[in-house]
């Protein structure tokens, strides 16, 4: 099996930094300067769009010095180096700051998570608002604590926007790494129909319990079992046929057999997966978070290739990774799927409640049913979360519940990552 890897010094797209200068008016937005570097001809083809209504942004968030942002135009103009108004030390705190207000979840926290978006938007897109004014669609690339920004969260600066609005109201977004641009070249058994697998929840044991008492059983909840096995069953909405693995079938062993014998173009888990900064062996999809070693399914590029054989430009949705606050953002995970033959990754930086990521992926893969692309596919399922109360039915006899999902928590965190530029697009 071939990796179809990116070889060489560009095999992480933010690794670059380097490019032609060109002088760049900034109108109404906070300072920035041009920066020397390389001749454009160093600049890999993945960050060219050639579409006018693309362009890529690549922040070069080394320690030590100010952010450069690589401005990338689709209309077929040269690549801008800029200096921010902002070092890596300065950012990081601010980035902390959003992902822990998201991740508290009440509406007291949403004034501060404003004013936070309105600061880096200001500091991240204000220099180059009037370059993007027509531009629907930002191909992304980022590294240090920026990996580990939810952008859909920021706020477009009012030079970009009027309102200033949520980024993701006005833009779709994307996320560039040359790991998803090879794909597989093991193609799936004569006759194999293509099928989408959904995994979901941890290992557990039927509580030997008499009924009406606890439906937990060593802190496993039923109740979580069933919303996850609810949430990877949105996968049917692609019209497909499903194959699903869920609770004690959702095991290594079973995963492997199931990938063996299947021709996956579509692969949904909603299970656990922590990314562990100072190892990479470690960071793993824990099917059974209480049995590590047994259940646990390490993510390293070659492993996870040298055993998963997904159909060429399969989509994998990781709903539960946990990225934490490390300055690597999905990275390790979109790079092992992009080996074992995915042309798409869709990686959440934190897990979110399953009864609101139910309706999100309903919308995700509706939406890809209908032909929409991927990232336009998941801004459309993001900007219904942030729109209108979701509806939860509680059965007959009782009134349906509105639940307000507008909170960023629900919806900022789901990223897309592409092969290139173009493929996001």
């Amino acid at each position: 099996m071939t990796t179809g890897r990116t070889p060489g010094r560009w095999s992480s797209a933010a690794s670059w930094t380097g490019a032609a200068i060109l002088s760049l008016s900034v109108s109404g937005a906070l300072p920035a300067h041009p920066q020397a570097g390389e001749d454009a001809t160093s600049l890999p083809s993945f960050f060219r769009p050639n579409r006018p209504e693309v362009a890529t942004l690549v922040y070069d968030a080394s320690p030590g010095r100010p952010v450069a942002l690589t401005f990338v135009p689709g209309s077929g103009g040269d690549p801008v180096v800029l200096s921010l108004n902002a070092s890596a030390g300065e950012l990081h705190p601010l980035v902390a700051e959003l992902r822990e207000l998201s991740l508290l979840r009440p509406p007291a926290s949403l004034g501060r998570i404003v004013r936070l978006g309105d600061e880096l938007g200001d500091v991240l897109l204000g220099p180059i608002a009037e370059q993007l004014r027509n531009v629907p669609h930002l191909a992304l690339s980022a590294d240090g604590p920026l990996s580990d920004l939810p952008f859909g969260a920021i706020r477009a600066p009012r030079s970009l926007d009027s309102q200033g609005r949520f980024l993701i109201e006005t833009r779709t977004l994307c996320w560039i790494d040359p790991a998803l641009a090879g794909g597989n070249d093991d193609n799936p058994p004569a006759g194999q129909r293509p099928v989408a697998l959904a995994i979901a929840d941890a290992v557990y044991r039927p509580p030997a319990r008499p009924l009406g008492a606890s439906m937990s059983d060593g802190g496993i909840s039923w109740r979580l079992h069933a919303a996850r096995r609810n949430q990877a069953s949105t996968i049917s909405a692609l019209g497909m046929p499903v194959v699903s693995r869920f609770g004690q079938a959702a095991s290594p062993a079973l995963l492997w057999e199931s990938t063996e014998s299947y021709a996956v173009r579509f692969l949904h888990l909603a299970a656990e997966a922590r990314i562990d900064p100072g190892n990479a062996d470690r960071s793993a999809l824990l099917l059974s978070p209480e049995e590590y070693d047994d259940q646990a399914i390490p993510v390293t590029a070659g492993q996870l290739a040298s055993r998963l054989a997904l159909e060429r430009e399969a989509l994998v949705v990781l709903s539960g990774l946990d990225t934490g606050d490390h300055g690597i953002g999905p990275g390790p995970f979109v790079r092992a799927f992009g080996a074992a033959g995915a042309g798409s990754v869709v990686a959440s930086l934190w897990p979110v409640v399953d009864e609101s990521a139910t309706h999100l992926f309903a919308s995700l893969y509706s939406n890809l049913a209908g032909g929409t692309p991927t990232a336009a596919a998941l801004r459309d399922a993001q900007h219904r979360l942030l729109a209108e109360p979701l509806r939860f039915e509680q059965g007959e006899g009782r009134e349906p519940v509105d639940f307000d999902a507008s909170h960023p928590y629900y919806w900022s965190g789901y990223r897309v990552y592409r092969g290139s530029a173009e493929a996001c697009g």
